[in-house]
């Protein structure tokens, strides 16, 4: 492999003199390595064979072309053709090698894959185990070591086994999503090293969406500039519920799971009306009187529903006319839900209800001579600490 690499080296730099390259030099050099086909690569005179045969004993070739190889006392300098010296890791790998996965694998958009996350990278090209071994020159292709990216083990009811290499298939590793277990839904856990061309994209590790989930859009939870395949699952854009909608004030939109932030998006409406109680006609109405709200980001009912979020069945909500038609809370009134102002006091029940307890003679400044603990004498509603008797299913009568 490494006479391939180094021939291809040669072609690039385009080294034209052959009479200088195969310049007589001092000692038995001449006859030991500037023999016929110096610079044929299918020769087994090719330099880099003879190099390789000779265990890649760079210190024979600086006994001529000098310890840093730019000529030494032959003056023939290996710098011509390998630029960067003939010890560079340049000089057989270029800018990486090019067989079968590695270029897939070096240029992936999903994350950095290094040469040490499949082999031990040398600090020098002379450490035991590179291209010698004991000093003899290895000759079976590069041993595959995973680092630890491989062995990421998210839950492990879903690892099968350590991460393996066969020589064509890579089992088990983390990377290709083998050790997601059934939750991933990977379509090619174990793809082979020598594929022609990938086959689909995301699919490949885990299923888009995976089995646990019911939605396939994906940027809804998971920030598009997040780390992919480094063992963390990113959801949100920071921890908790406001990660995936509402801000850093609020878990309620806006923004909703599509990055609507105005209130005529039906994912944004009057979330914020109902949290804070805007029109102060009653305590902050809170997130469980219209949803289940989940224990955690996996509780059923949350990611596993396709959405839209499922509201409580007694409220009567209507999508369509986004209205609820059967709330307590607004009584006969049905506001829309995208639009504003169409709440305020006398928009549930009449100043003074149509009832044999009101006379038509009564005004909002004398509901508190009955409703004292909920109504003050200037006919605001009495909102303290958060809370209200106002819209709290018991009628405050004093």
């Amino acid at each position: 492999m490494k006479a391939i690499a180094i021939t291809m080296l040669l072609g690039v730099a385009g080294c034209a003199d052959e009479r200088v390259l195969s310049a007589p030099c001092v000692g038995d050099c001449t006859a030991r390595v500037h023999g016929p086909g110096l610079l044929d690569p299918m020769s087994s005179g090719f330099h880099a064979a003879v190099l390789r045969r000779e265990n890649w004993s760079f210190p024979l070739c600086a006994r001529c072309h000098g310890a840093d190889f730019s000529g030494g006392a032959s003056g023939v300098s290996c710098l011509g053709c390998h630029q960067a010296g003939p010890t560079a890791c340049v000089t057989c790998h270029g800018d990486g090698p090019t067989s079968f996965g590695h270029v897939a694998h070096a240029t992936t958009r999903q994350t950095s894959v290094t040469c040490a996350d499949c082999h031990i990278t040398p600090t020098s090209w002379d450490d035991d185990g590179h291209i010698v071994h004991d000093g003899i020159a290895i000759t079976k292709p590069p041993i595959v070591t995973f680092g630890a990216a491989a062995a990421i083990t998210i839950d492990p009811a879903n690892r099968a086994g350590p991460p393996t290499w066969d020589g064509a298939t890579c089992s088990n590793v983390y990377c290709h999503g083998a050790a997601l277990g059934s939750a991933g839904g990977g379509a090619m856990t174990q793809p082979r090293w020598d594929a022609p061309a990938p086959i689909g994209t995301c699919v490949r590790c885990h299923g888009n969406p995976p089995p646990s989930h019911t939605r396939n859009d994906c940027a809804s939870c998971h920030p598009a500039n997040a780390p992919h395949i480094d063992g963390i699952v990113q959801v949100g854009r920071v921890a908790g519920c406001s990660g995936c909608h509402g801000s850093a004030s609020s878990p309620a939109p806006p923004f909703d799971l599509e990055g609507n932030r105005f209130t005529t998006a039906i994912g944004v409406g009057a979330h914020q009306a109902h949290l804070q109680a805007l029109s102060r006609i009653s305590a902050p109405v809170p997130c469980a009187t219209c949803h289940v709200v989940p224990a955690e980001i996996g509780s059923p009912g949350h990611i596993d529903s396709p959405g839209p979020a499922t509201v409580t069945a007694s409220l009567g909500w209507d999508r369509g006319s986004q209205t609820c038609s059967s709330s307590y809370c607004h009584q006969v009134a049905r506001p829309v839900w995208t639009s504003t102002g169409q709440v305020s006091c006398g928009s549930c029940h009449g100043i003074p209800p149509a009832d044999a307890n009101h006379t038509p003679a009564m005004t909002a400044t004398t509901c508190a001579g009955c409703h004292a603990g909920t109504v003050d004498a200037f006919g605001n509603i009495i909102v303290t600490n958060g809370t209200s008797k106002h819209i709290n299913g018991i009628v405050d009568l004093q």
